[in-house]
């Protein structure tokens, strides 16, 4: 009986290494929450020293122990916690697992959708969107001007279909998840922009504790996340405009604190590495970014 409870307590431990090393920041894993697992996070991203902020709240439920969904919105402090931004949805399915003692290799997928709220209709020449709460772009006879894709908006008139394939291996103490997908954005009205892929490449590794001794011993993990894109260019009432579209790099390093296996406290800074991008090359540099990110985990 003893020996049994021994092996239940180290399962119990090797699953909380892994658990705690594929929960990344900025990339989606391979791996699922728990069956009947909720995890609400709140995420704050800061832009030019402090000026303008992105914050997000997140409901996510563990549908199966392979099958979980996701729930995004964006929301602003300037208007009294009104949610200002796009829905996002998503159901994450774990397709196979191929486990070993201090390894494993895990294959899932990723099908979602973006689903516009309060959202100004594009019916002219002219596209007026808030980069960010407070921060307002607005683009002139497309031909000529330059316009940006639809992921630096929190809001936009556009629906976003997605779908992603993820392969994470961890060895040891190290997670290493690869991801590539690609996005159809379908407009409202006259101004479409560009379907894109997305690739990323992150690096966990867990620098404590060296041993676990509890359950509830405090983890401290760190990232290296890179995420690149290929954005086809808008089109306004079917034609390409000029001025959009290119490839984009960035490289996210954070750190992950884990406490009592359920409370998540999290820091990322985001660096533009390359760009090819109009609004680079024009416009000037993209803003660096700090992300603060708070999670909590509980089952039902």
């Amino acid at each position: 009986m003893t020996r049994k409870v021994s092996l239940f307590i180290c399962m119990i431990l090797l699953s909380n290494v892994s658990f705690s090393q594929e929960l990344y920041i900025m990339t989606h894993p391979a791996a699922n929450l728990s069956r009947h697992r909720i995890e609400f996070r709140n995420n704050v991203m800061s832009y030019d020293n402090f000026k303008y902020y992105h914050n997000s709240f997140e409901i996510n439920y563990g549908i199966l122990g392979n099958l979980t969904l996701y729930n995004s919105v964006y929301y602003t402090l300037d208007k009294g916690y009104k949610f200002i931004g796009n829905y996002e949805g998503a159901v994450r399915y774990r397709i196979h697992d191929a486990d070993k003692k201090n390894y494993h290799l895990r294959f899932a997928a990723q099908t979602g959708a973006v689903i516009p709220v309060n959202a100004k209709p594009i019916v002219g020449d002219q596209v007026e969107y808030e980069l960010h709460p407070g921060h307002t772009v607005k683009f002139y006879n497309f031909i000529s001007d330059i316009t940006v894709p639809s992921v630096d908006f929190h809001t936009t008139d556009n629906y976003t279909f997605k779908n992603d394939v993820i392969v994470t291996n961890l060895i040891k103490k190290l997670a290493i998840t690869g991801e590539m997908g690609f996005n159809v954005n379908v407009p409202k009205s006259d101004f479409k922009f560009g379907n894109y892929f997305d690739w990323s490449l992150a690096f966990g590794y867990l620098v404590l504790p060296k041993q676990y001794k509890s359950f509830n011993d405090v983890n401290i993990n760190i990232y290296s996340e890179s995420k690149a894109y290929y954005f086809y260019k808008n089109k306004f009432l079917g034609e390409e405009i000029v001025n959009s579209g290119g490839f984009r790099l960035d490289t996210y390093i954070g750190i992950q604190a884990i406490f009592l296996s359920s409370i998540m406290a999290e820091l990322s800074y985001k660096i533009p590495v390359h760009s090819n991008e109009y609004a680079e090359t024009k416009i000037g540099k993209r803003a660096t970014g700090l992300l603060f990110s708070f999670r909590y985990l509980f089952f039902l």
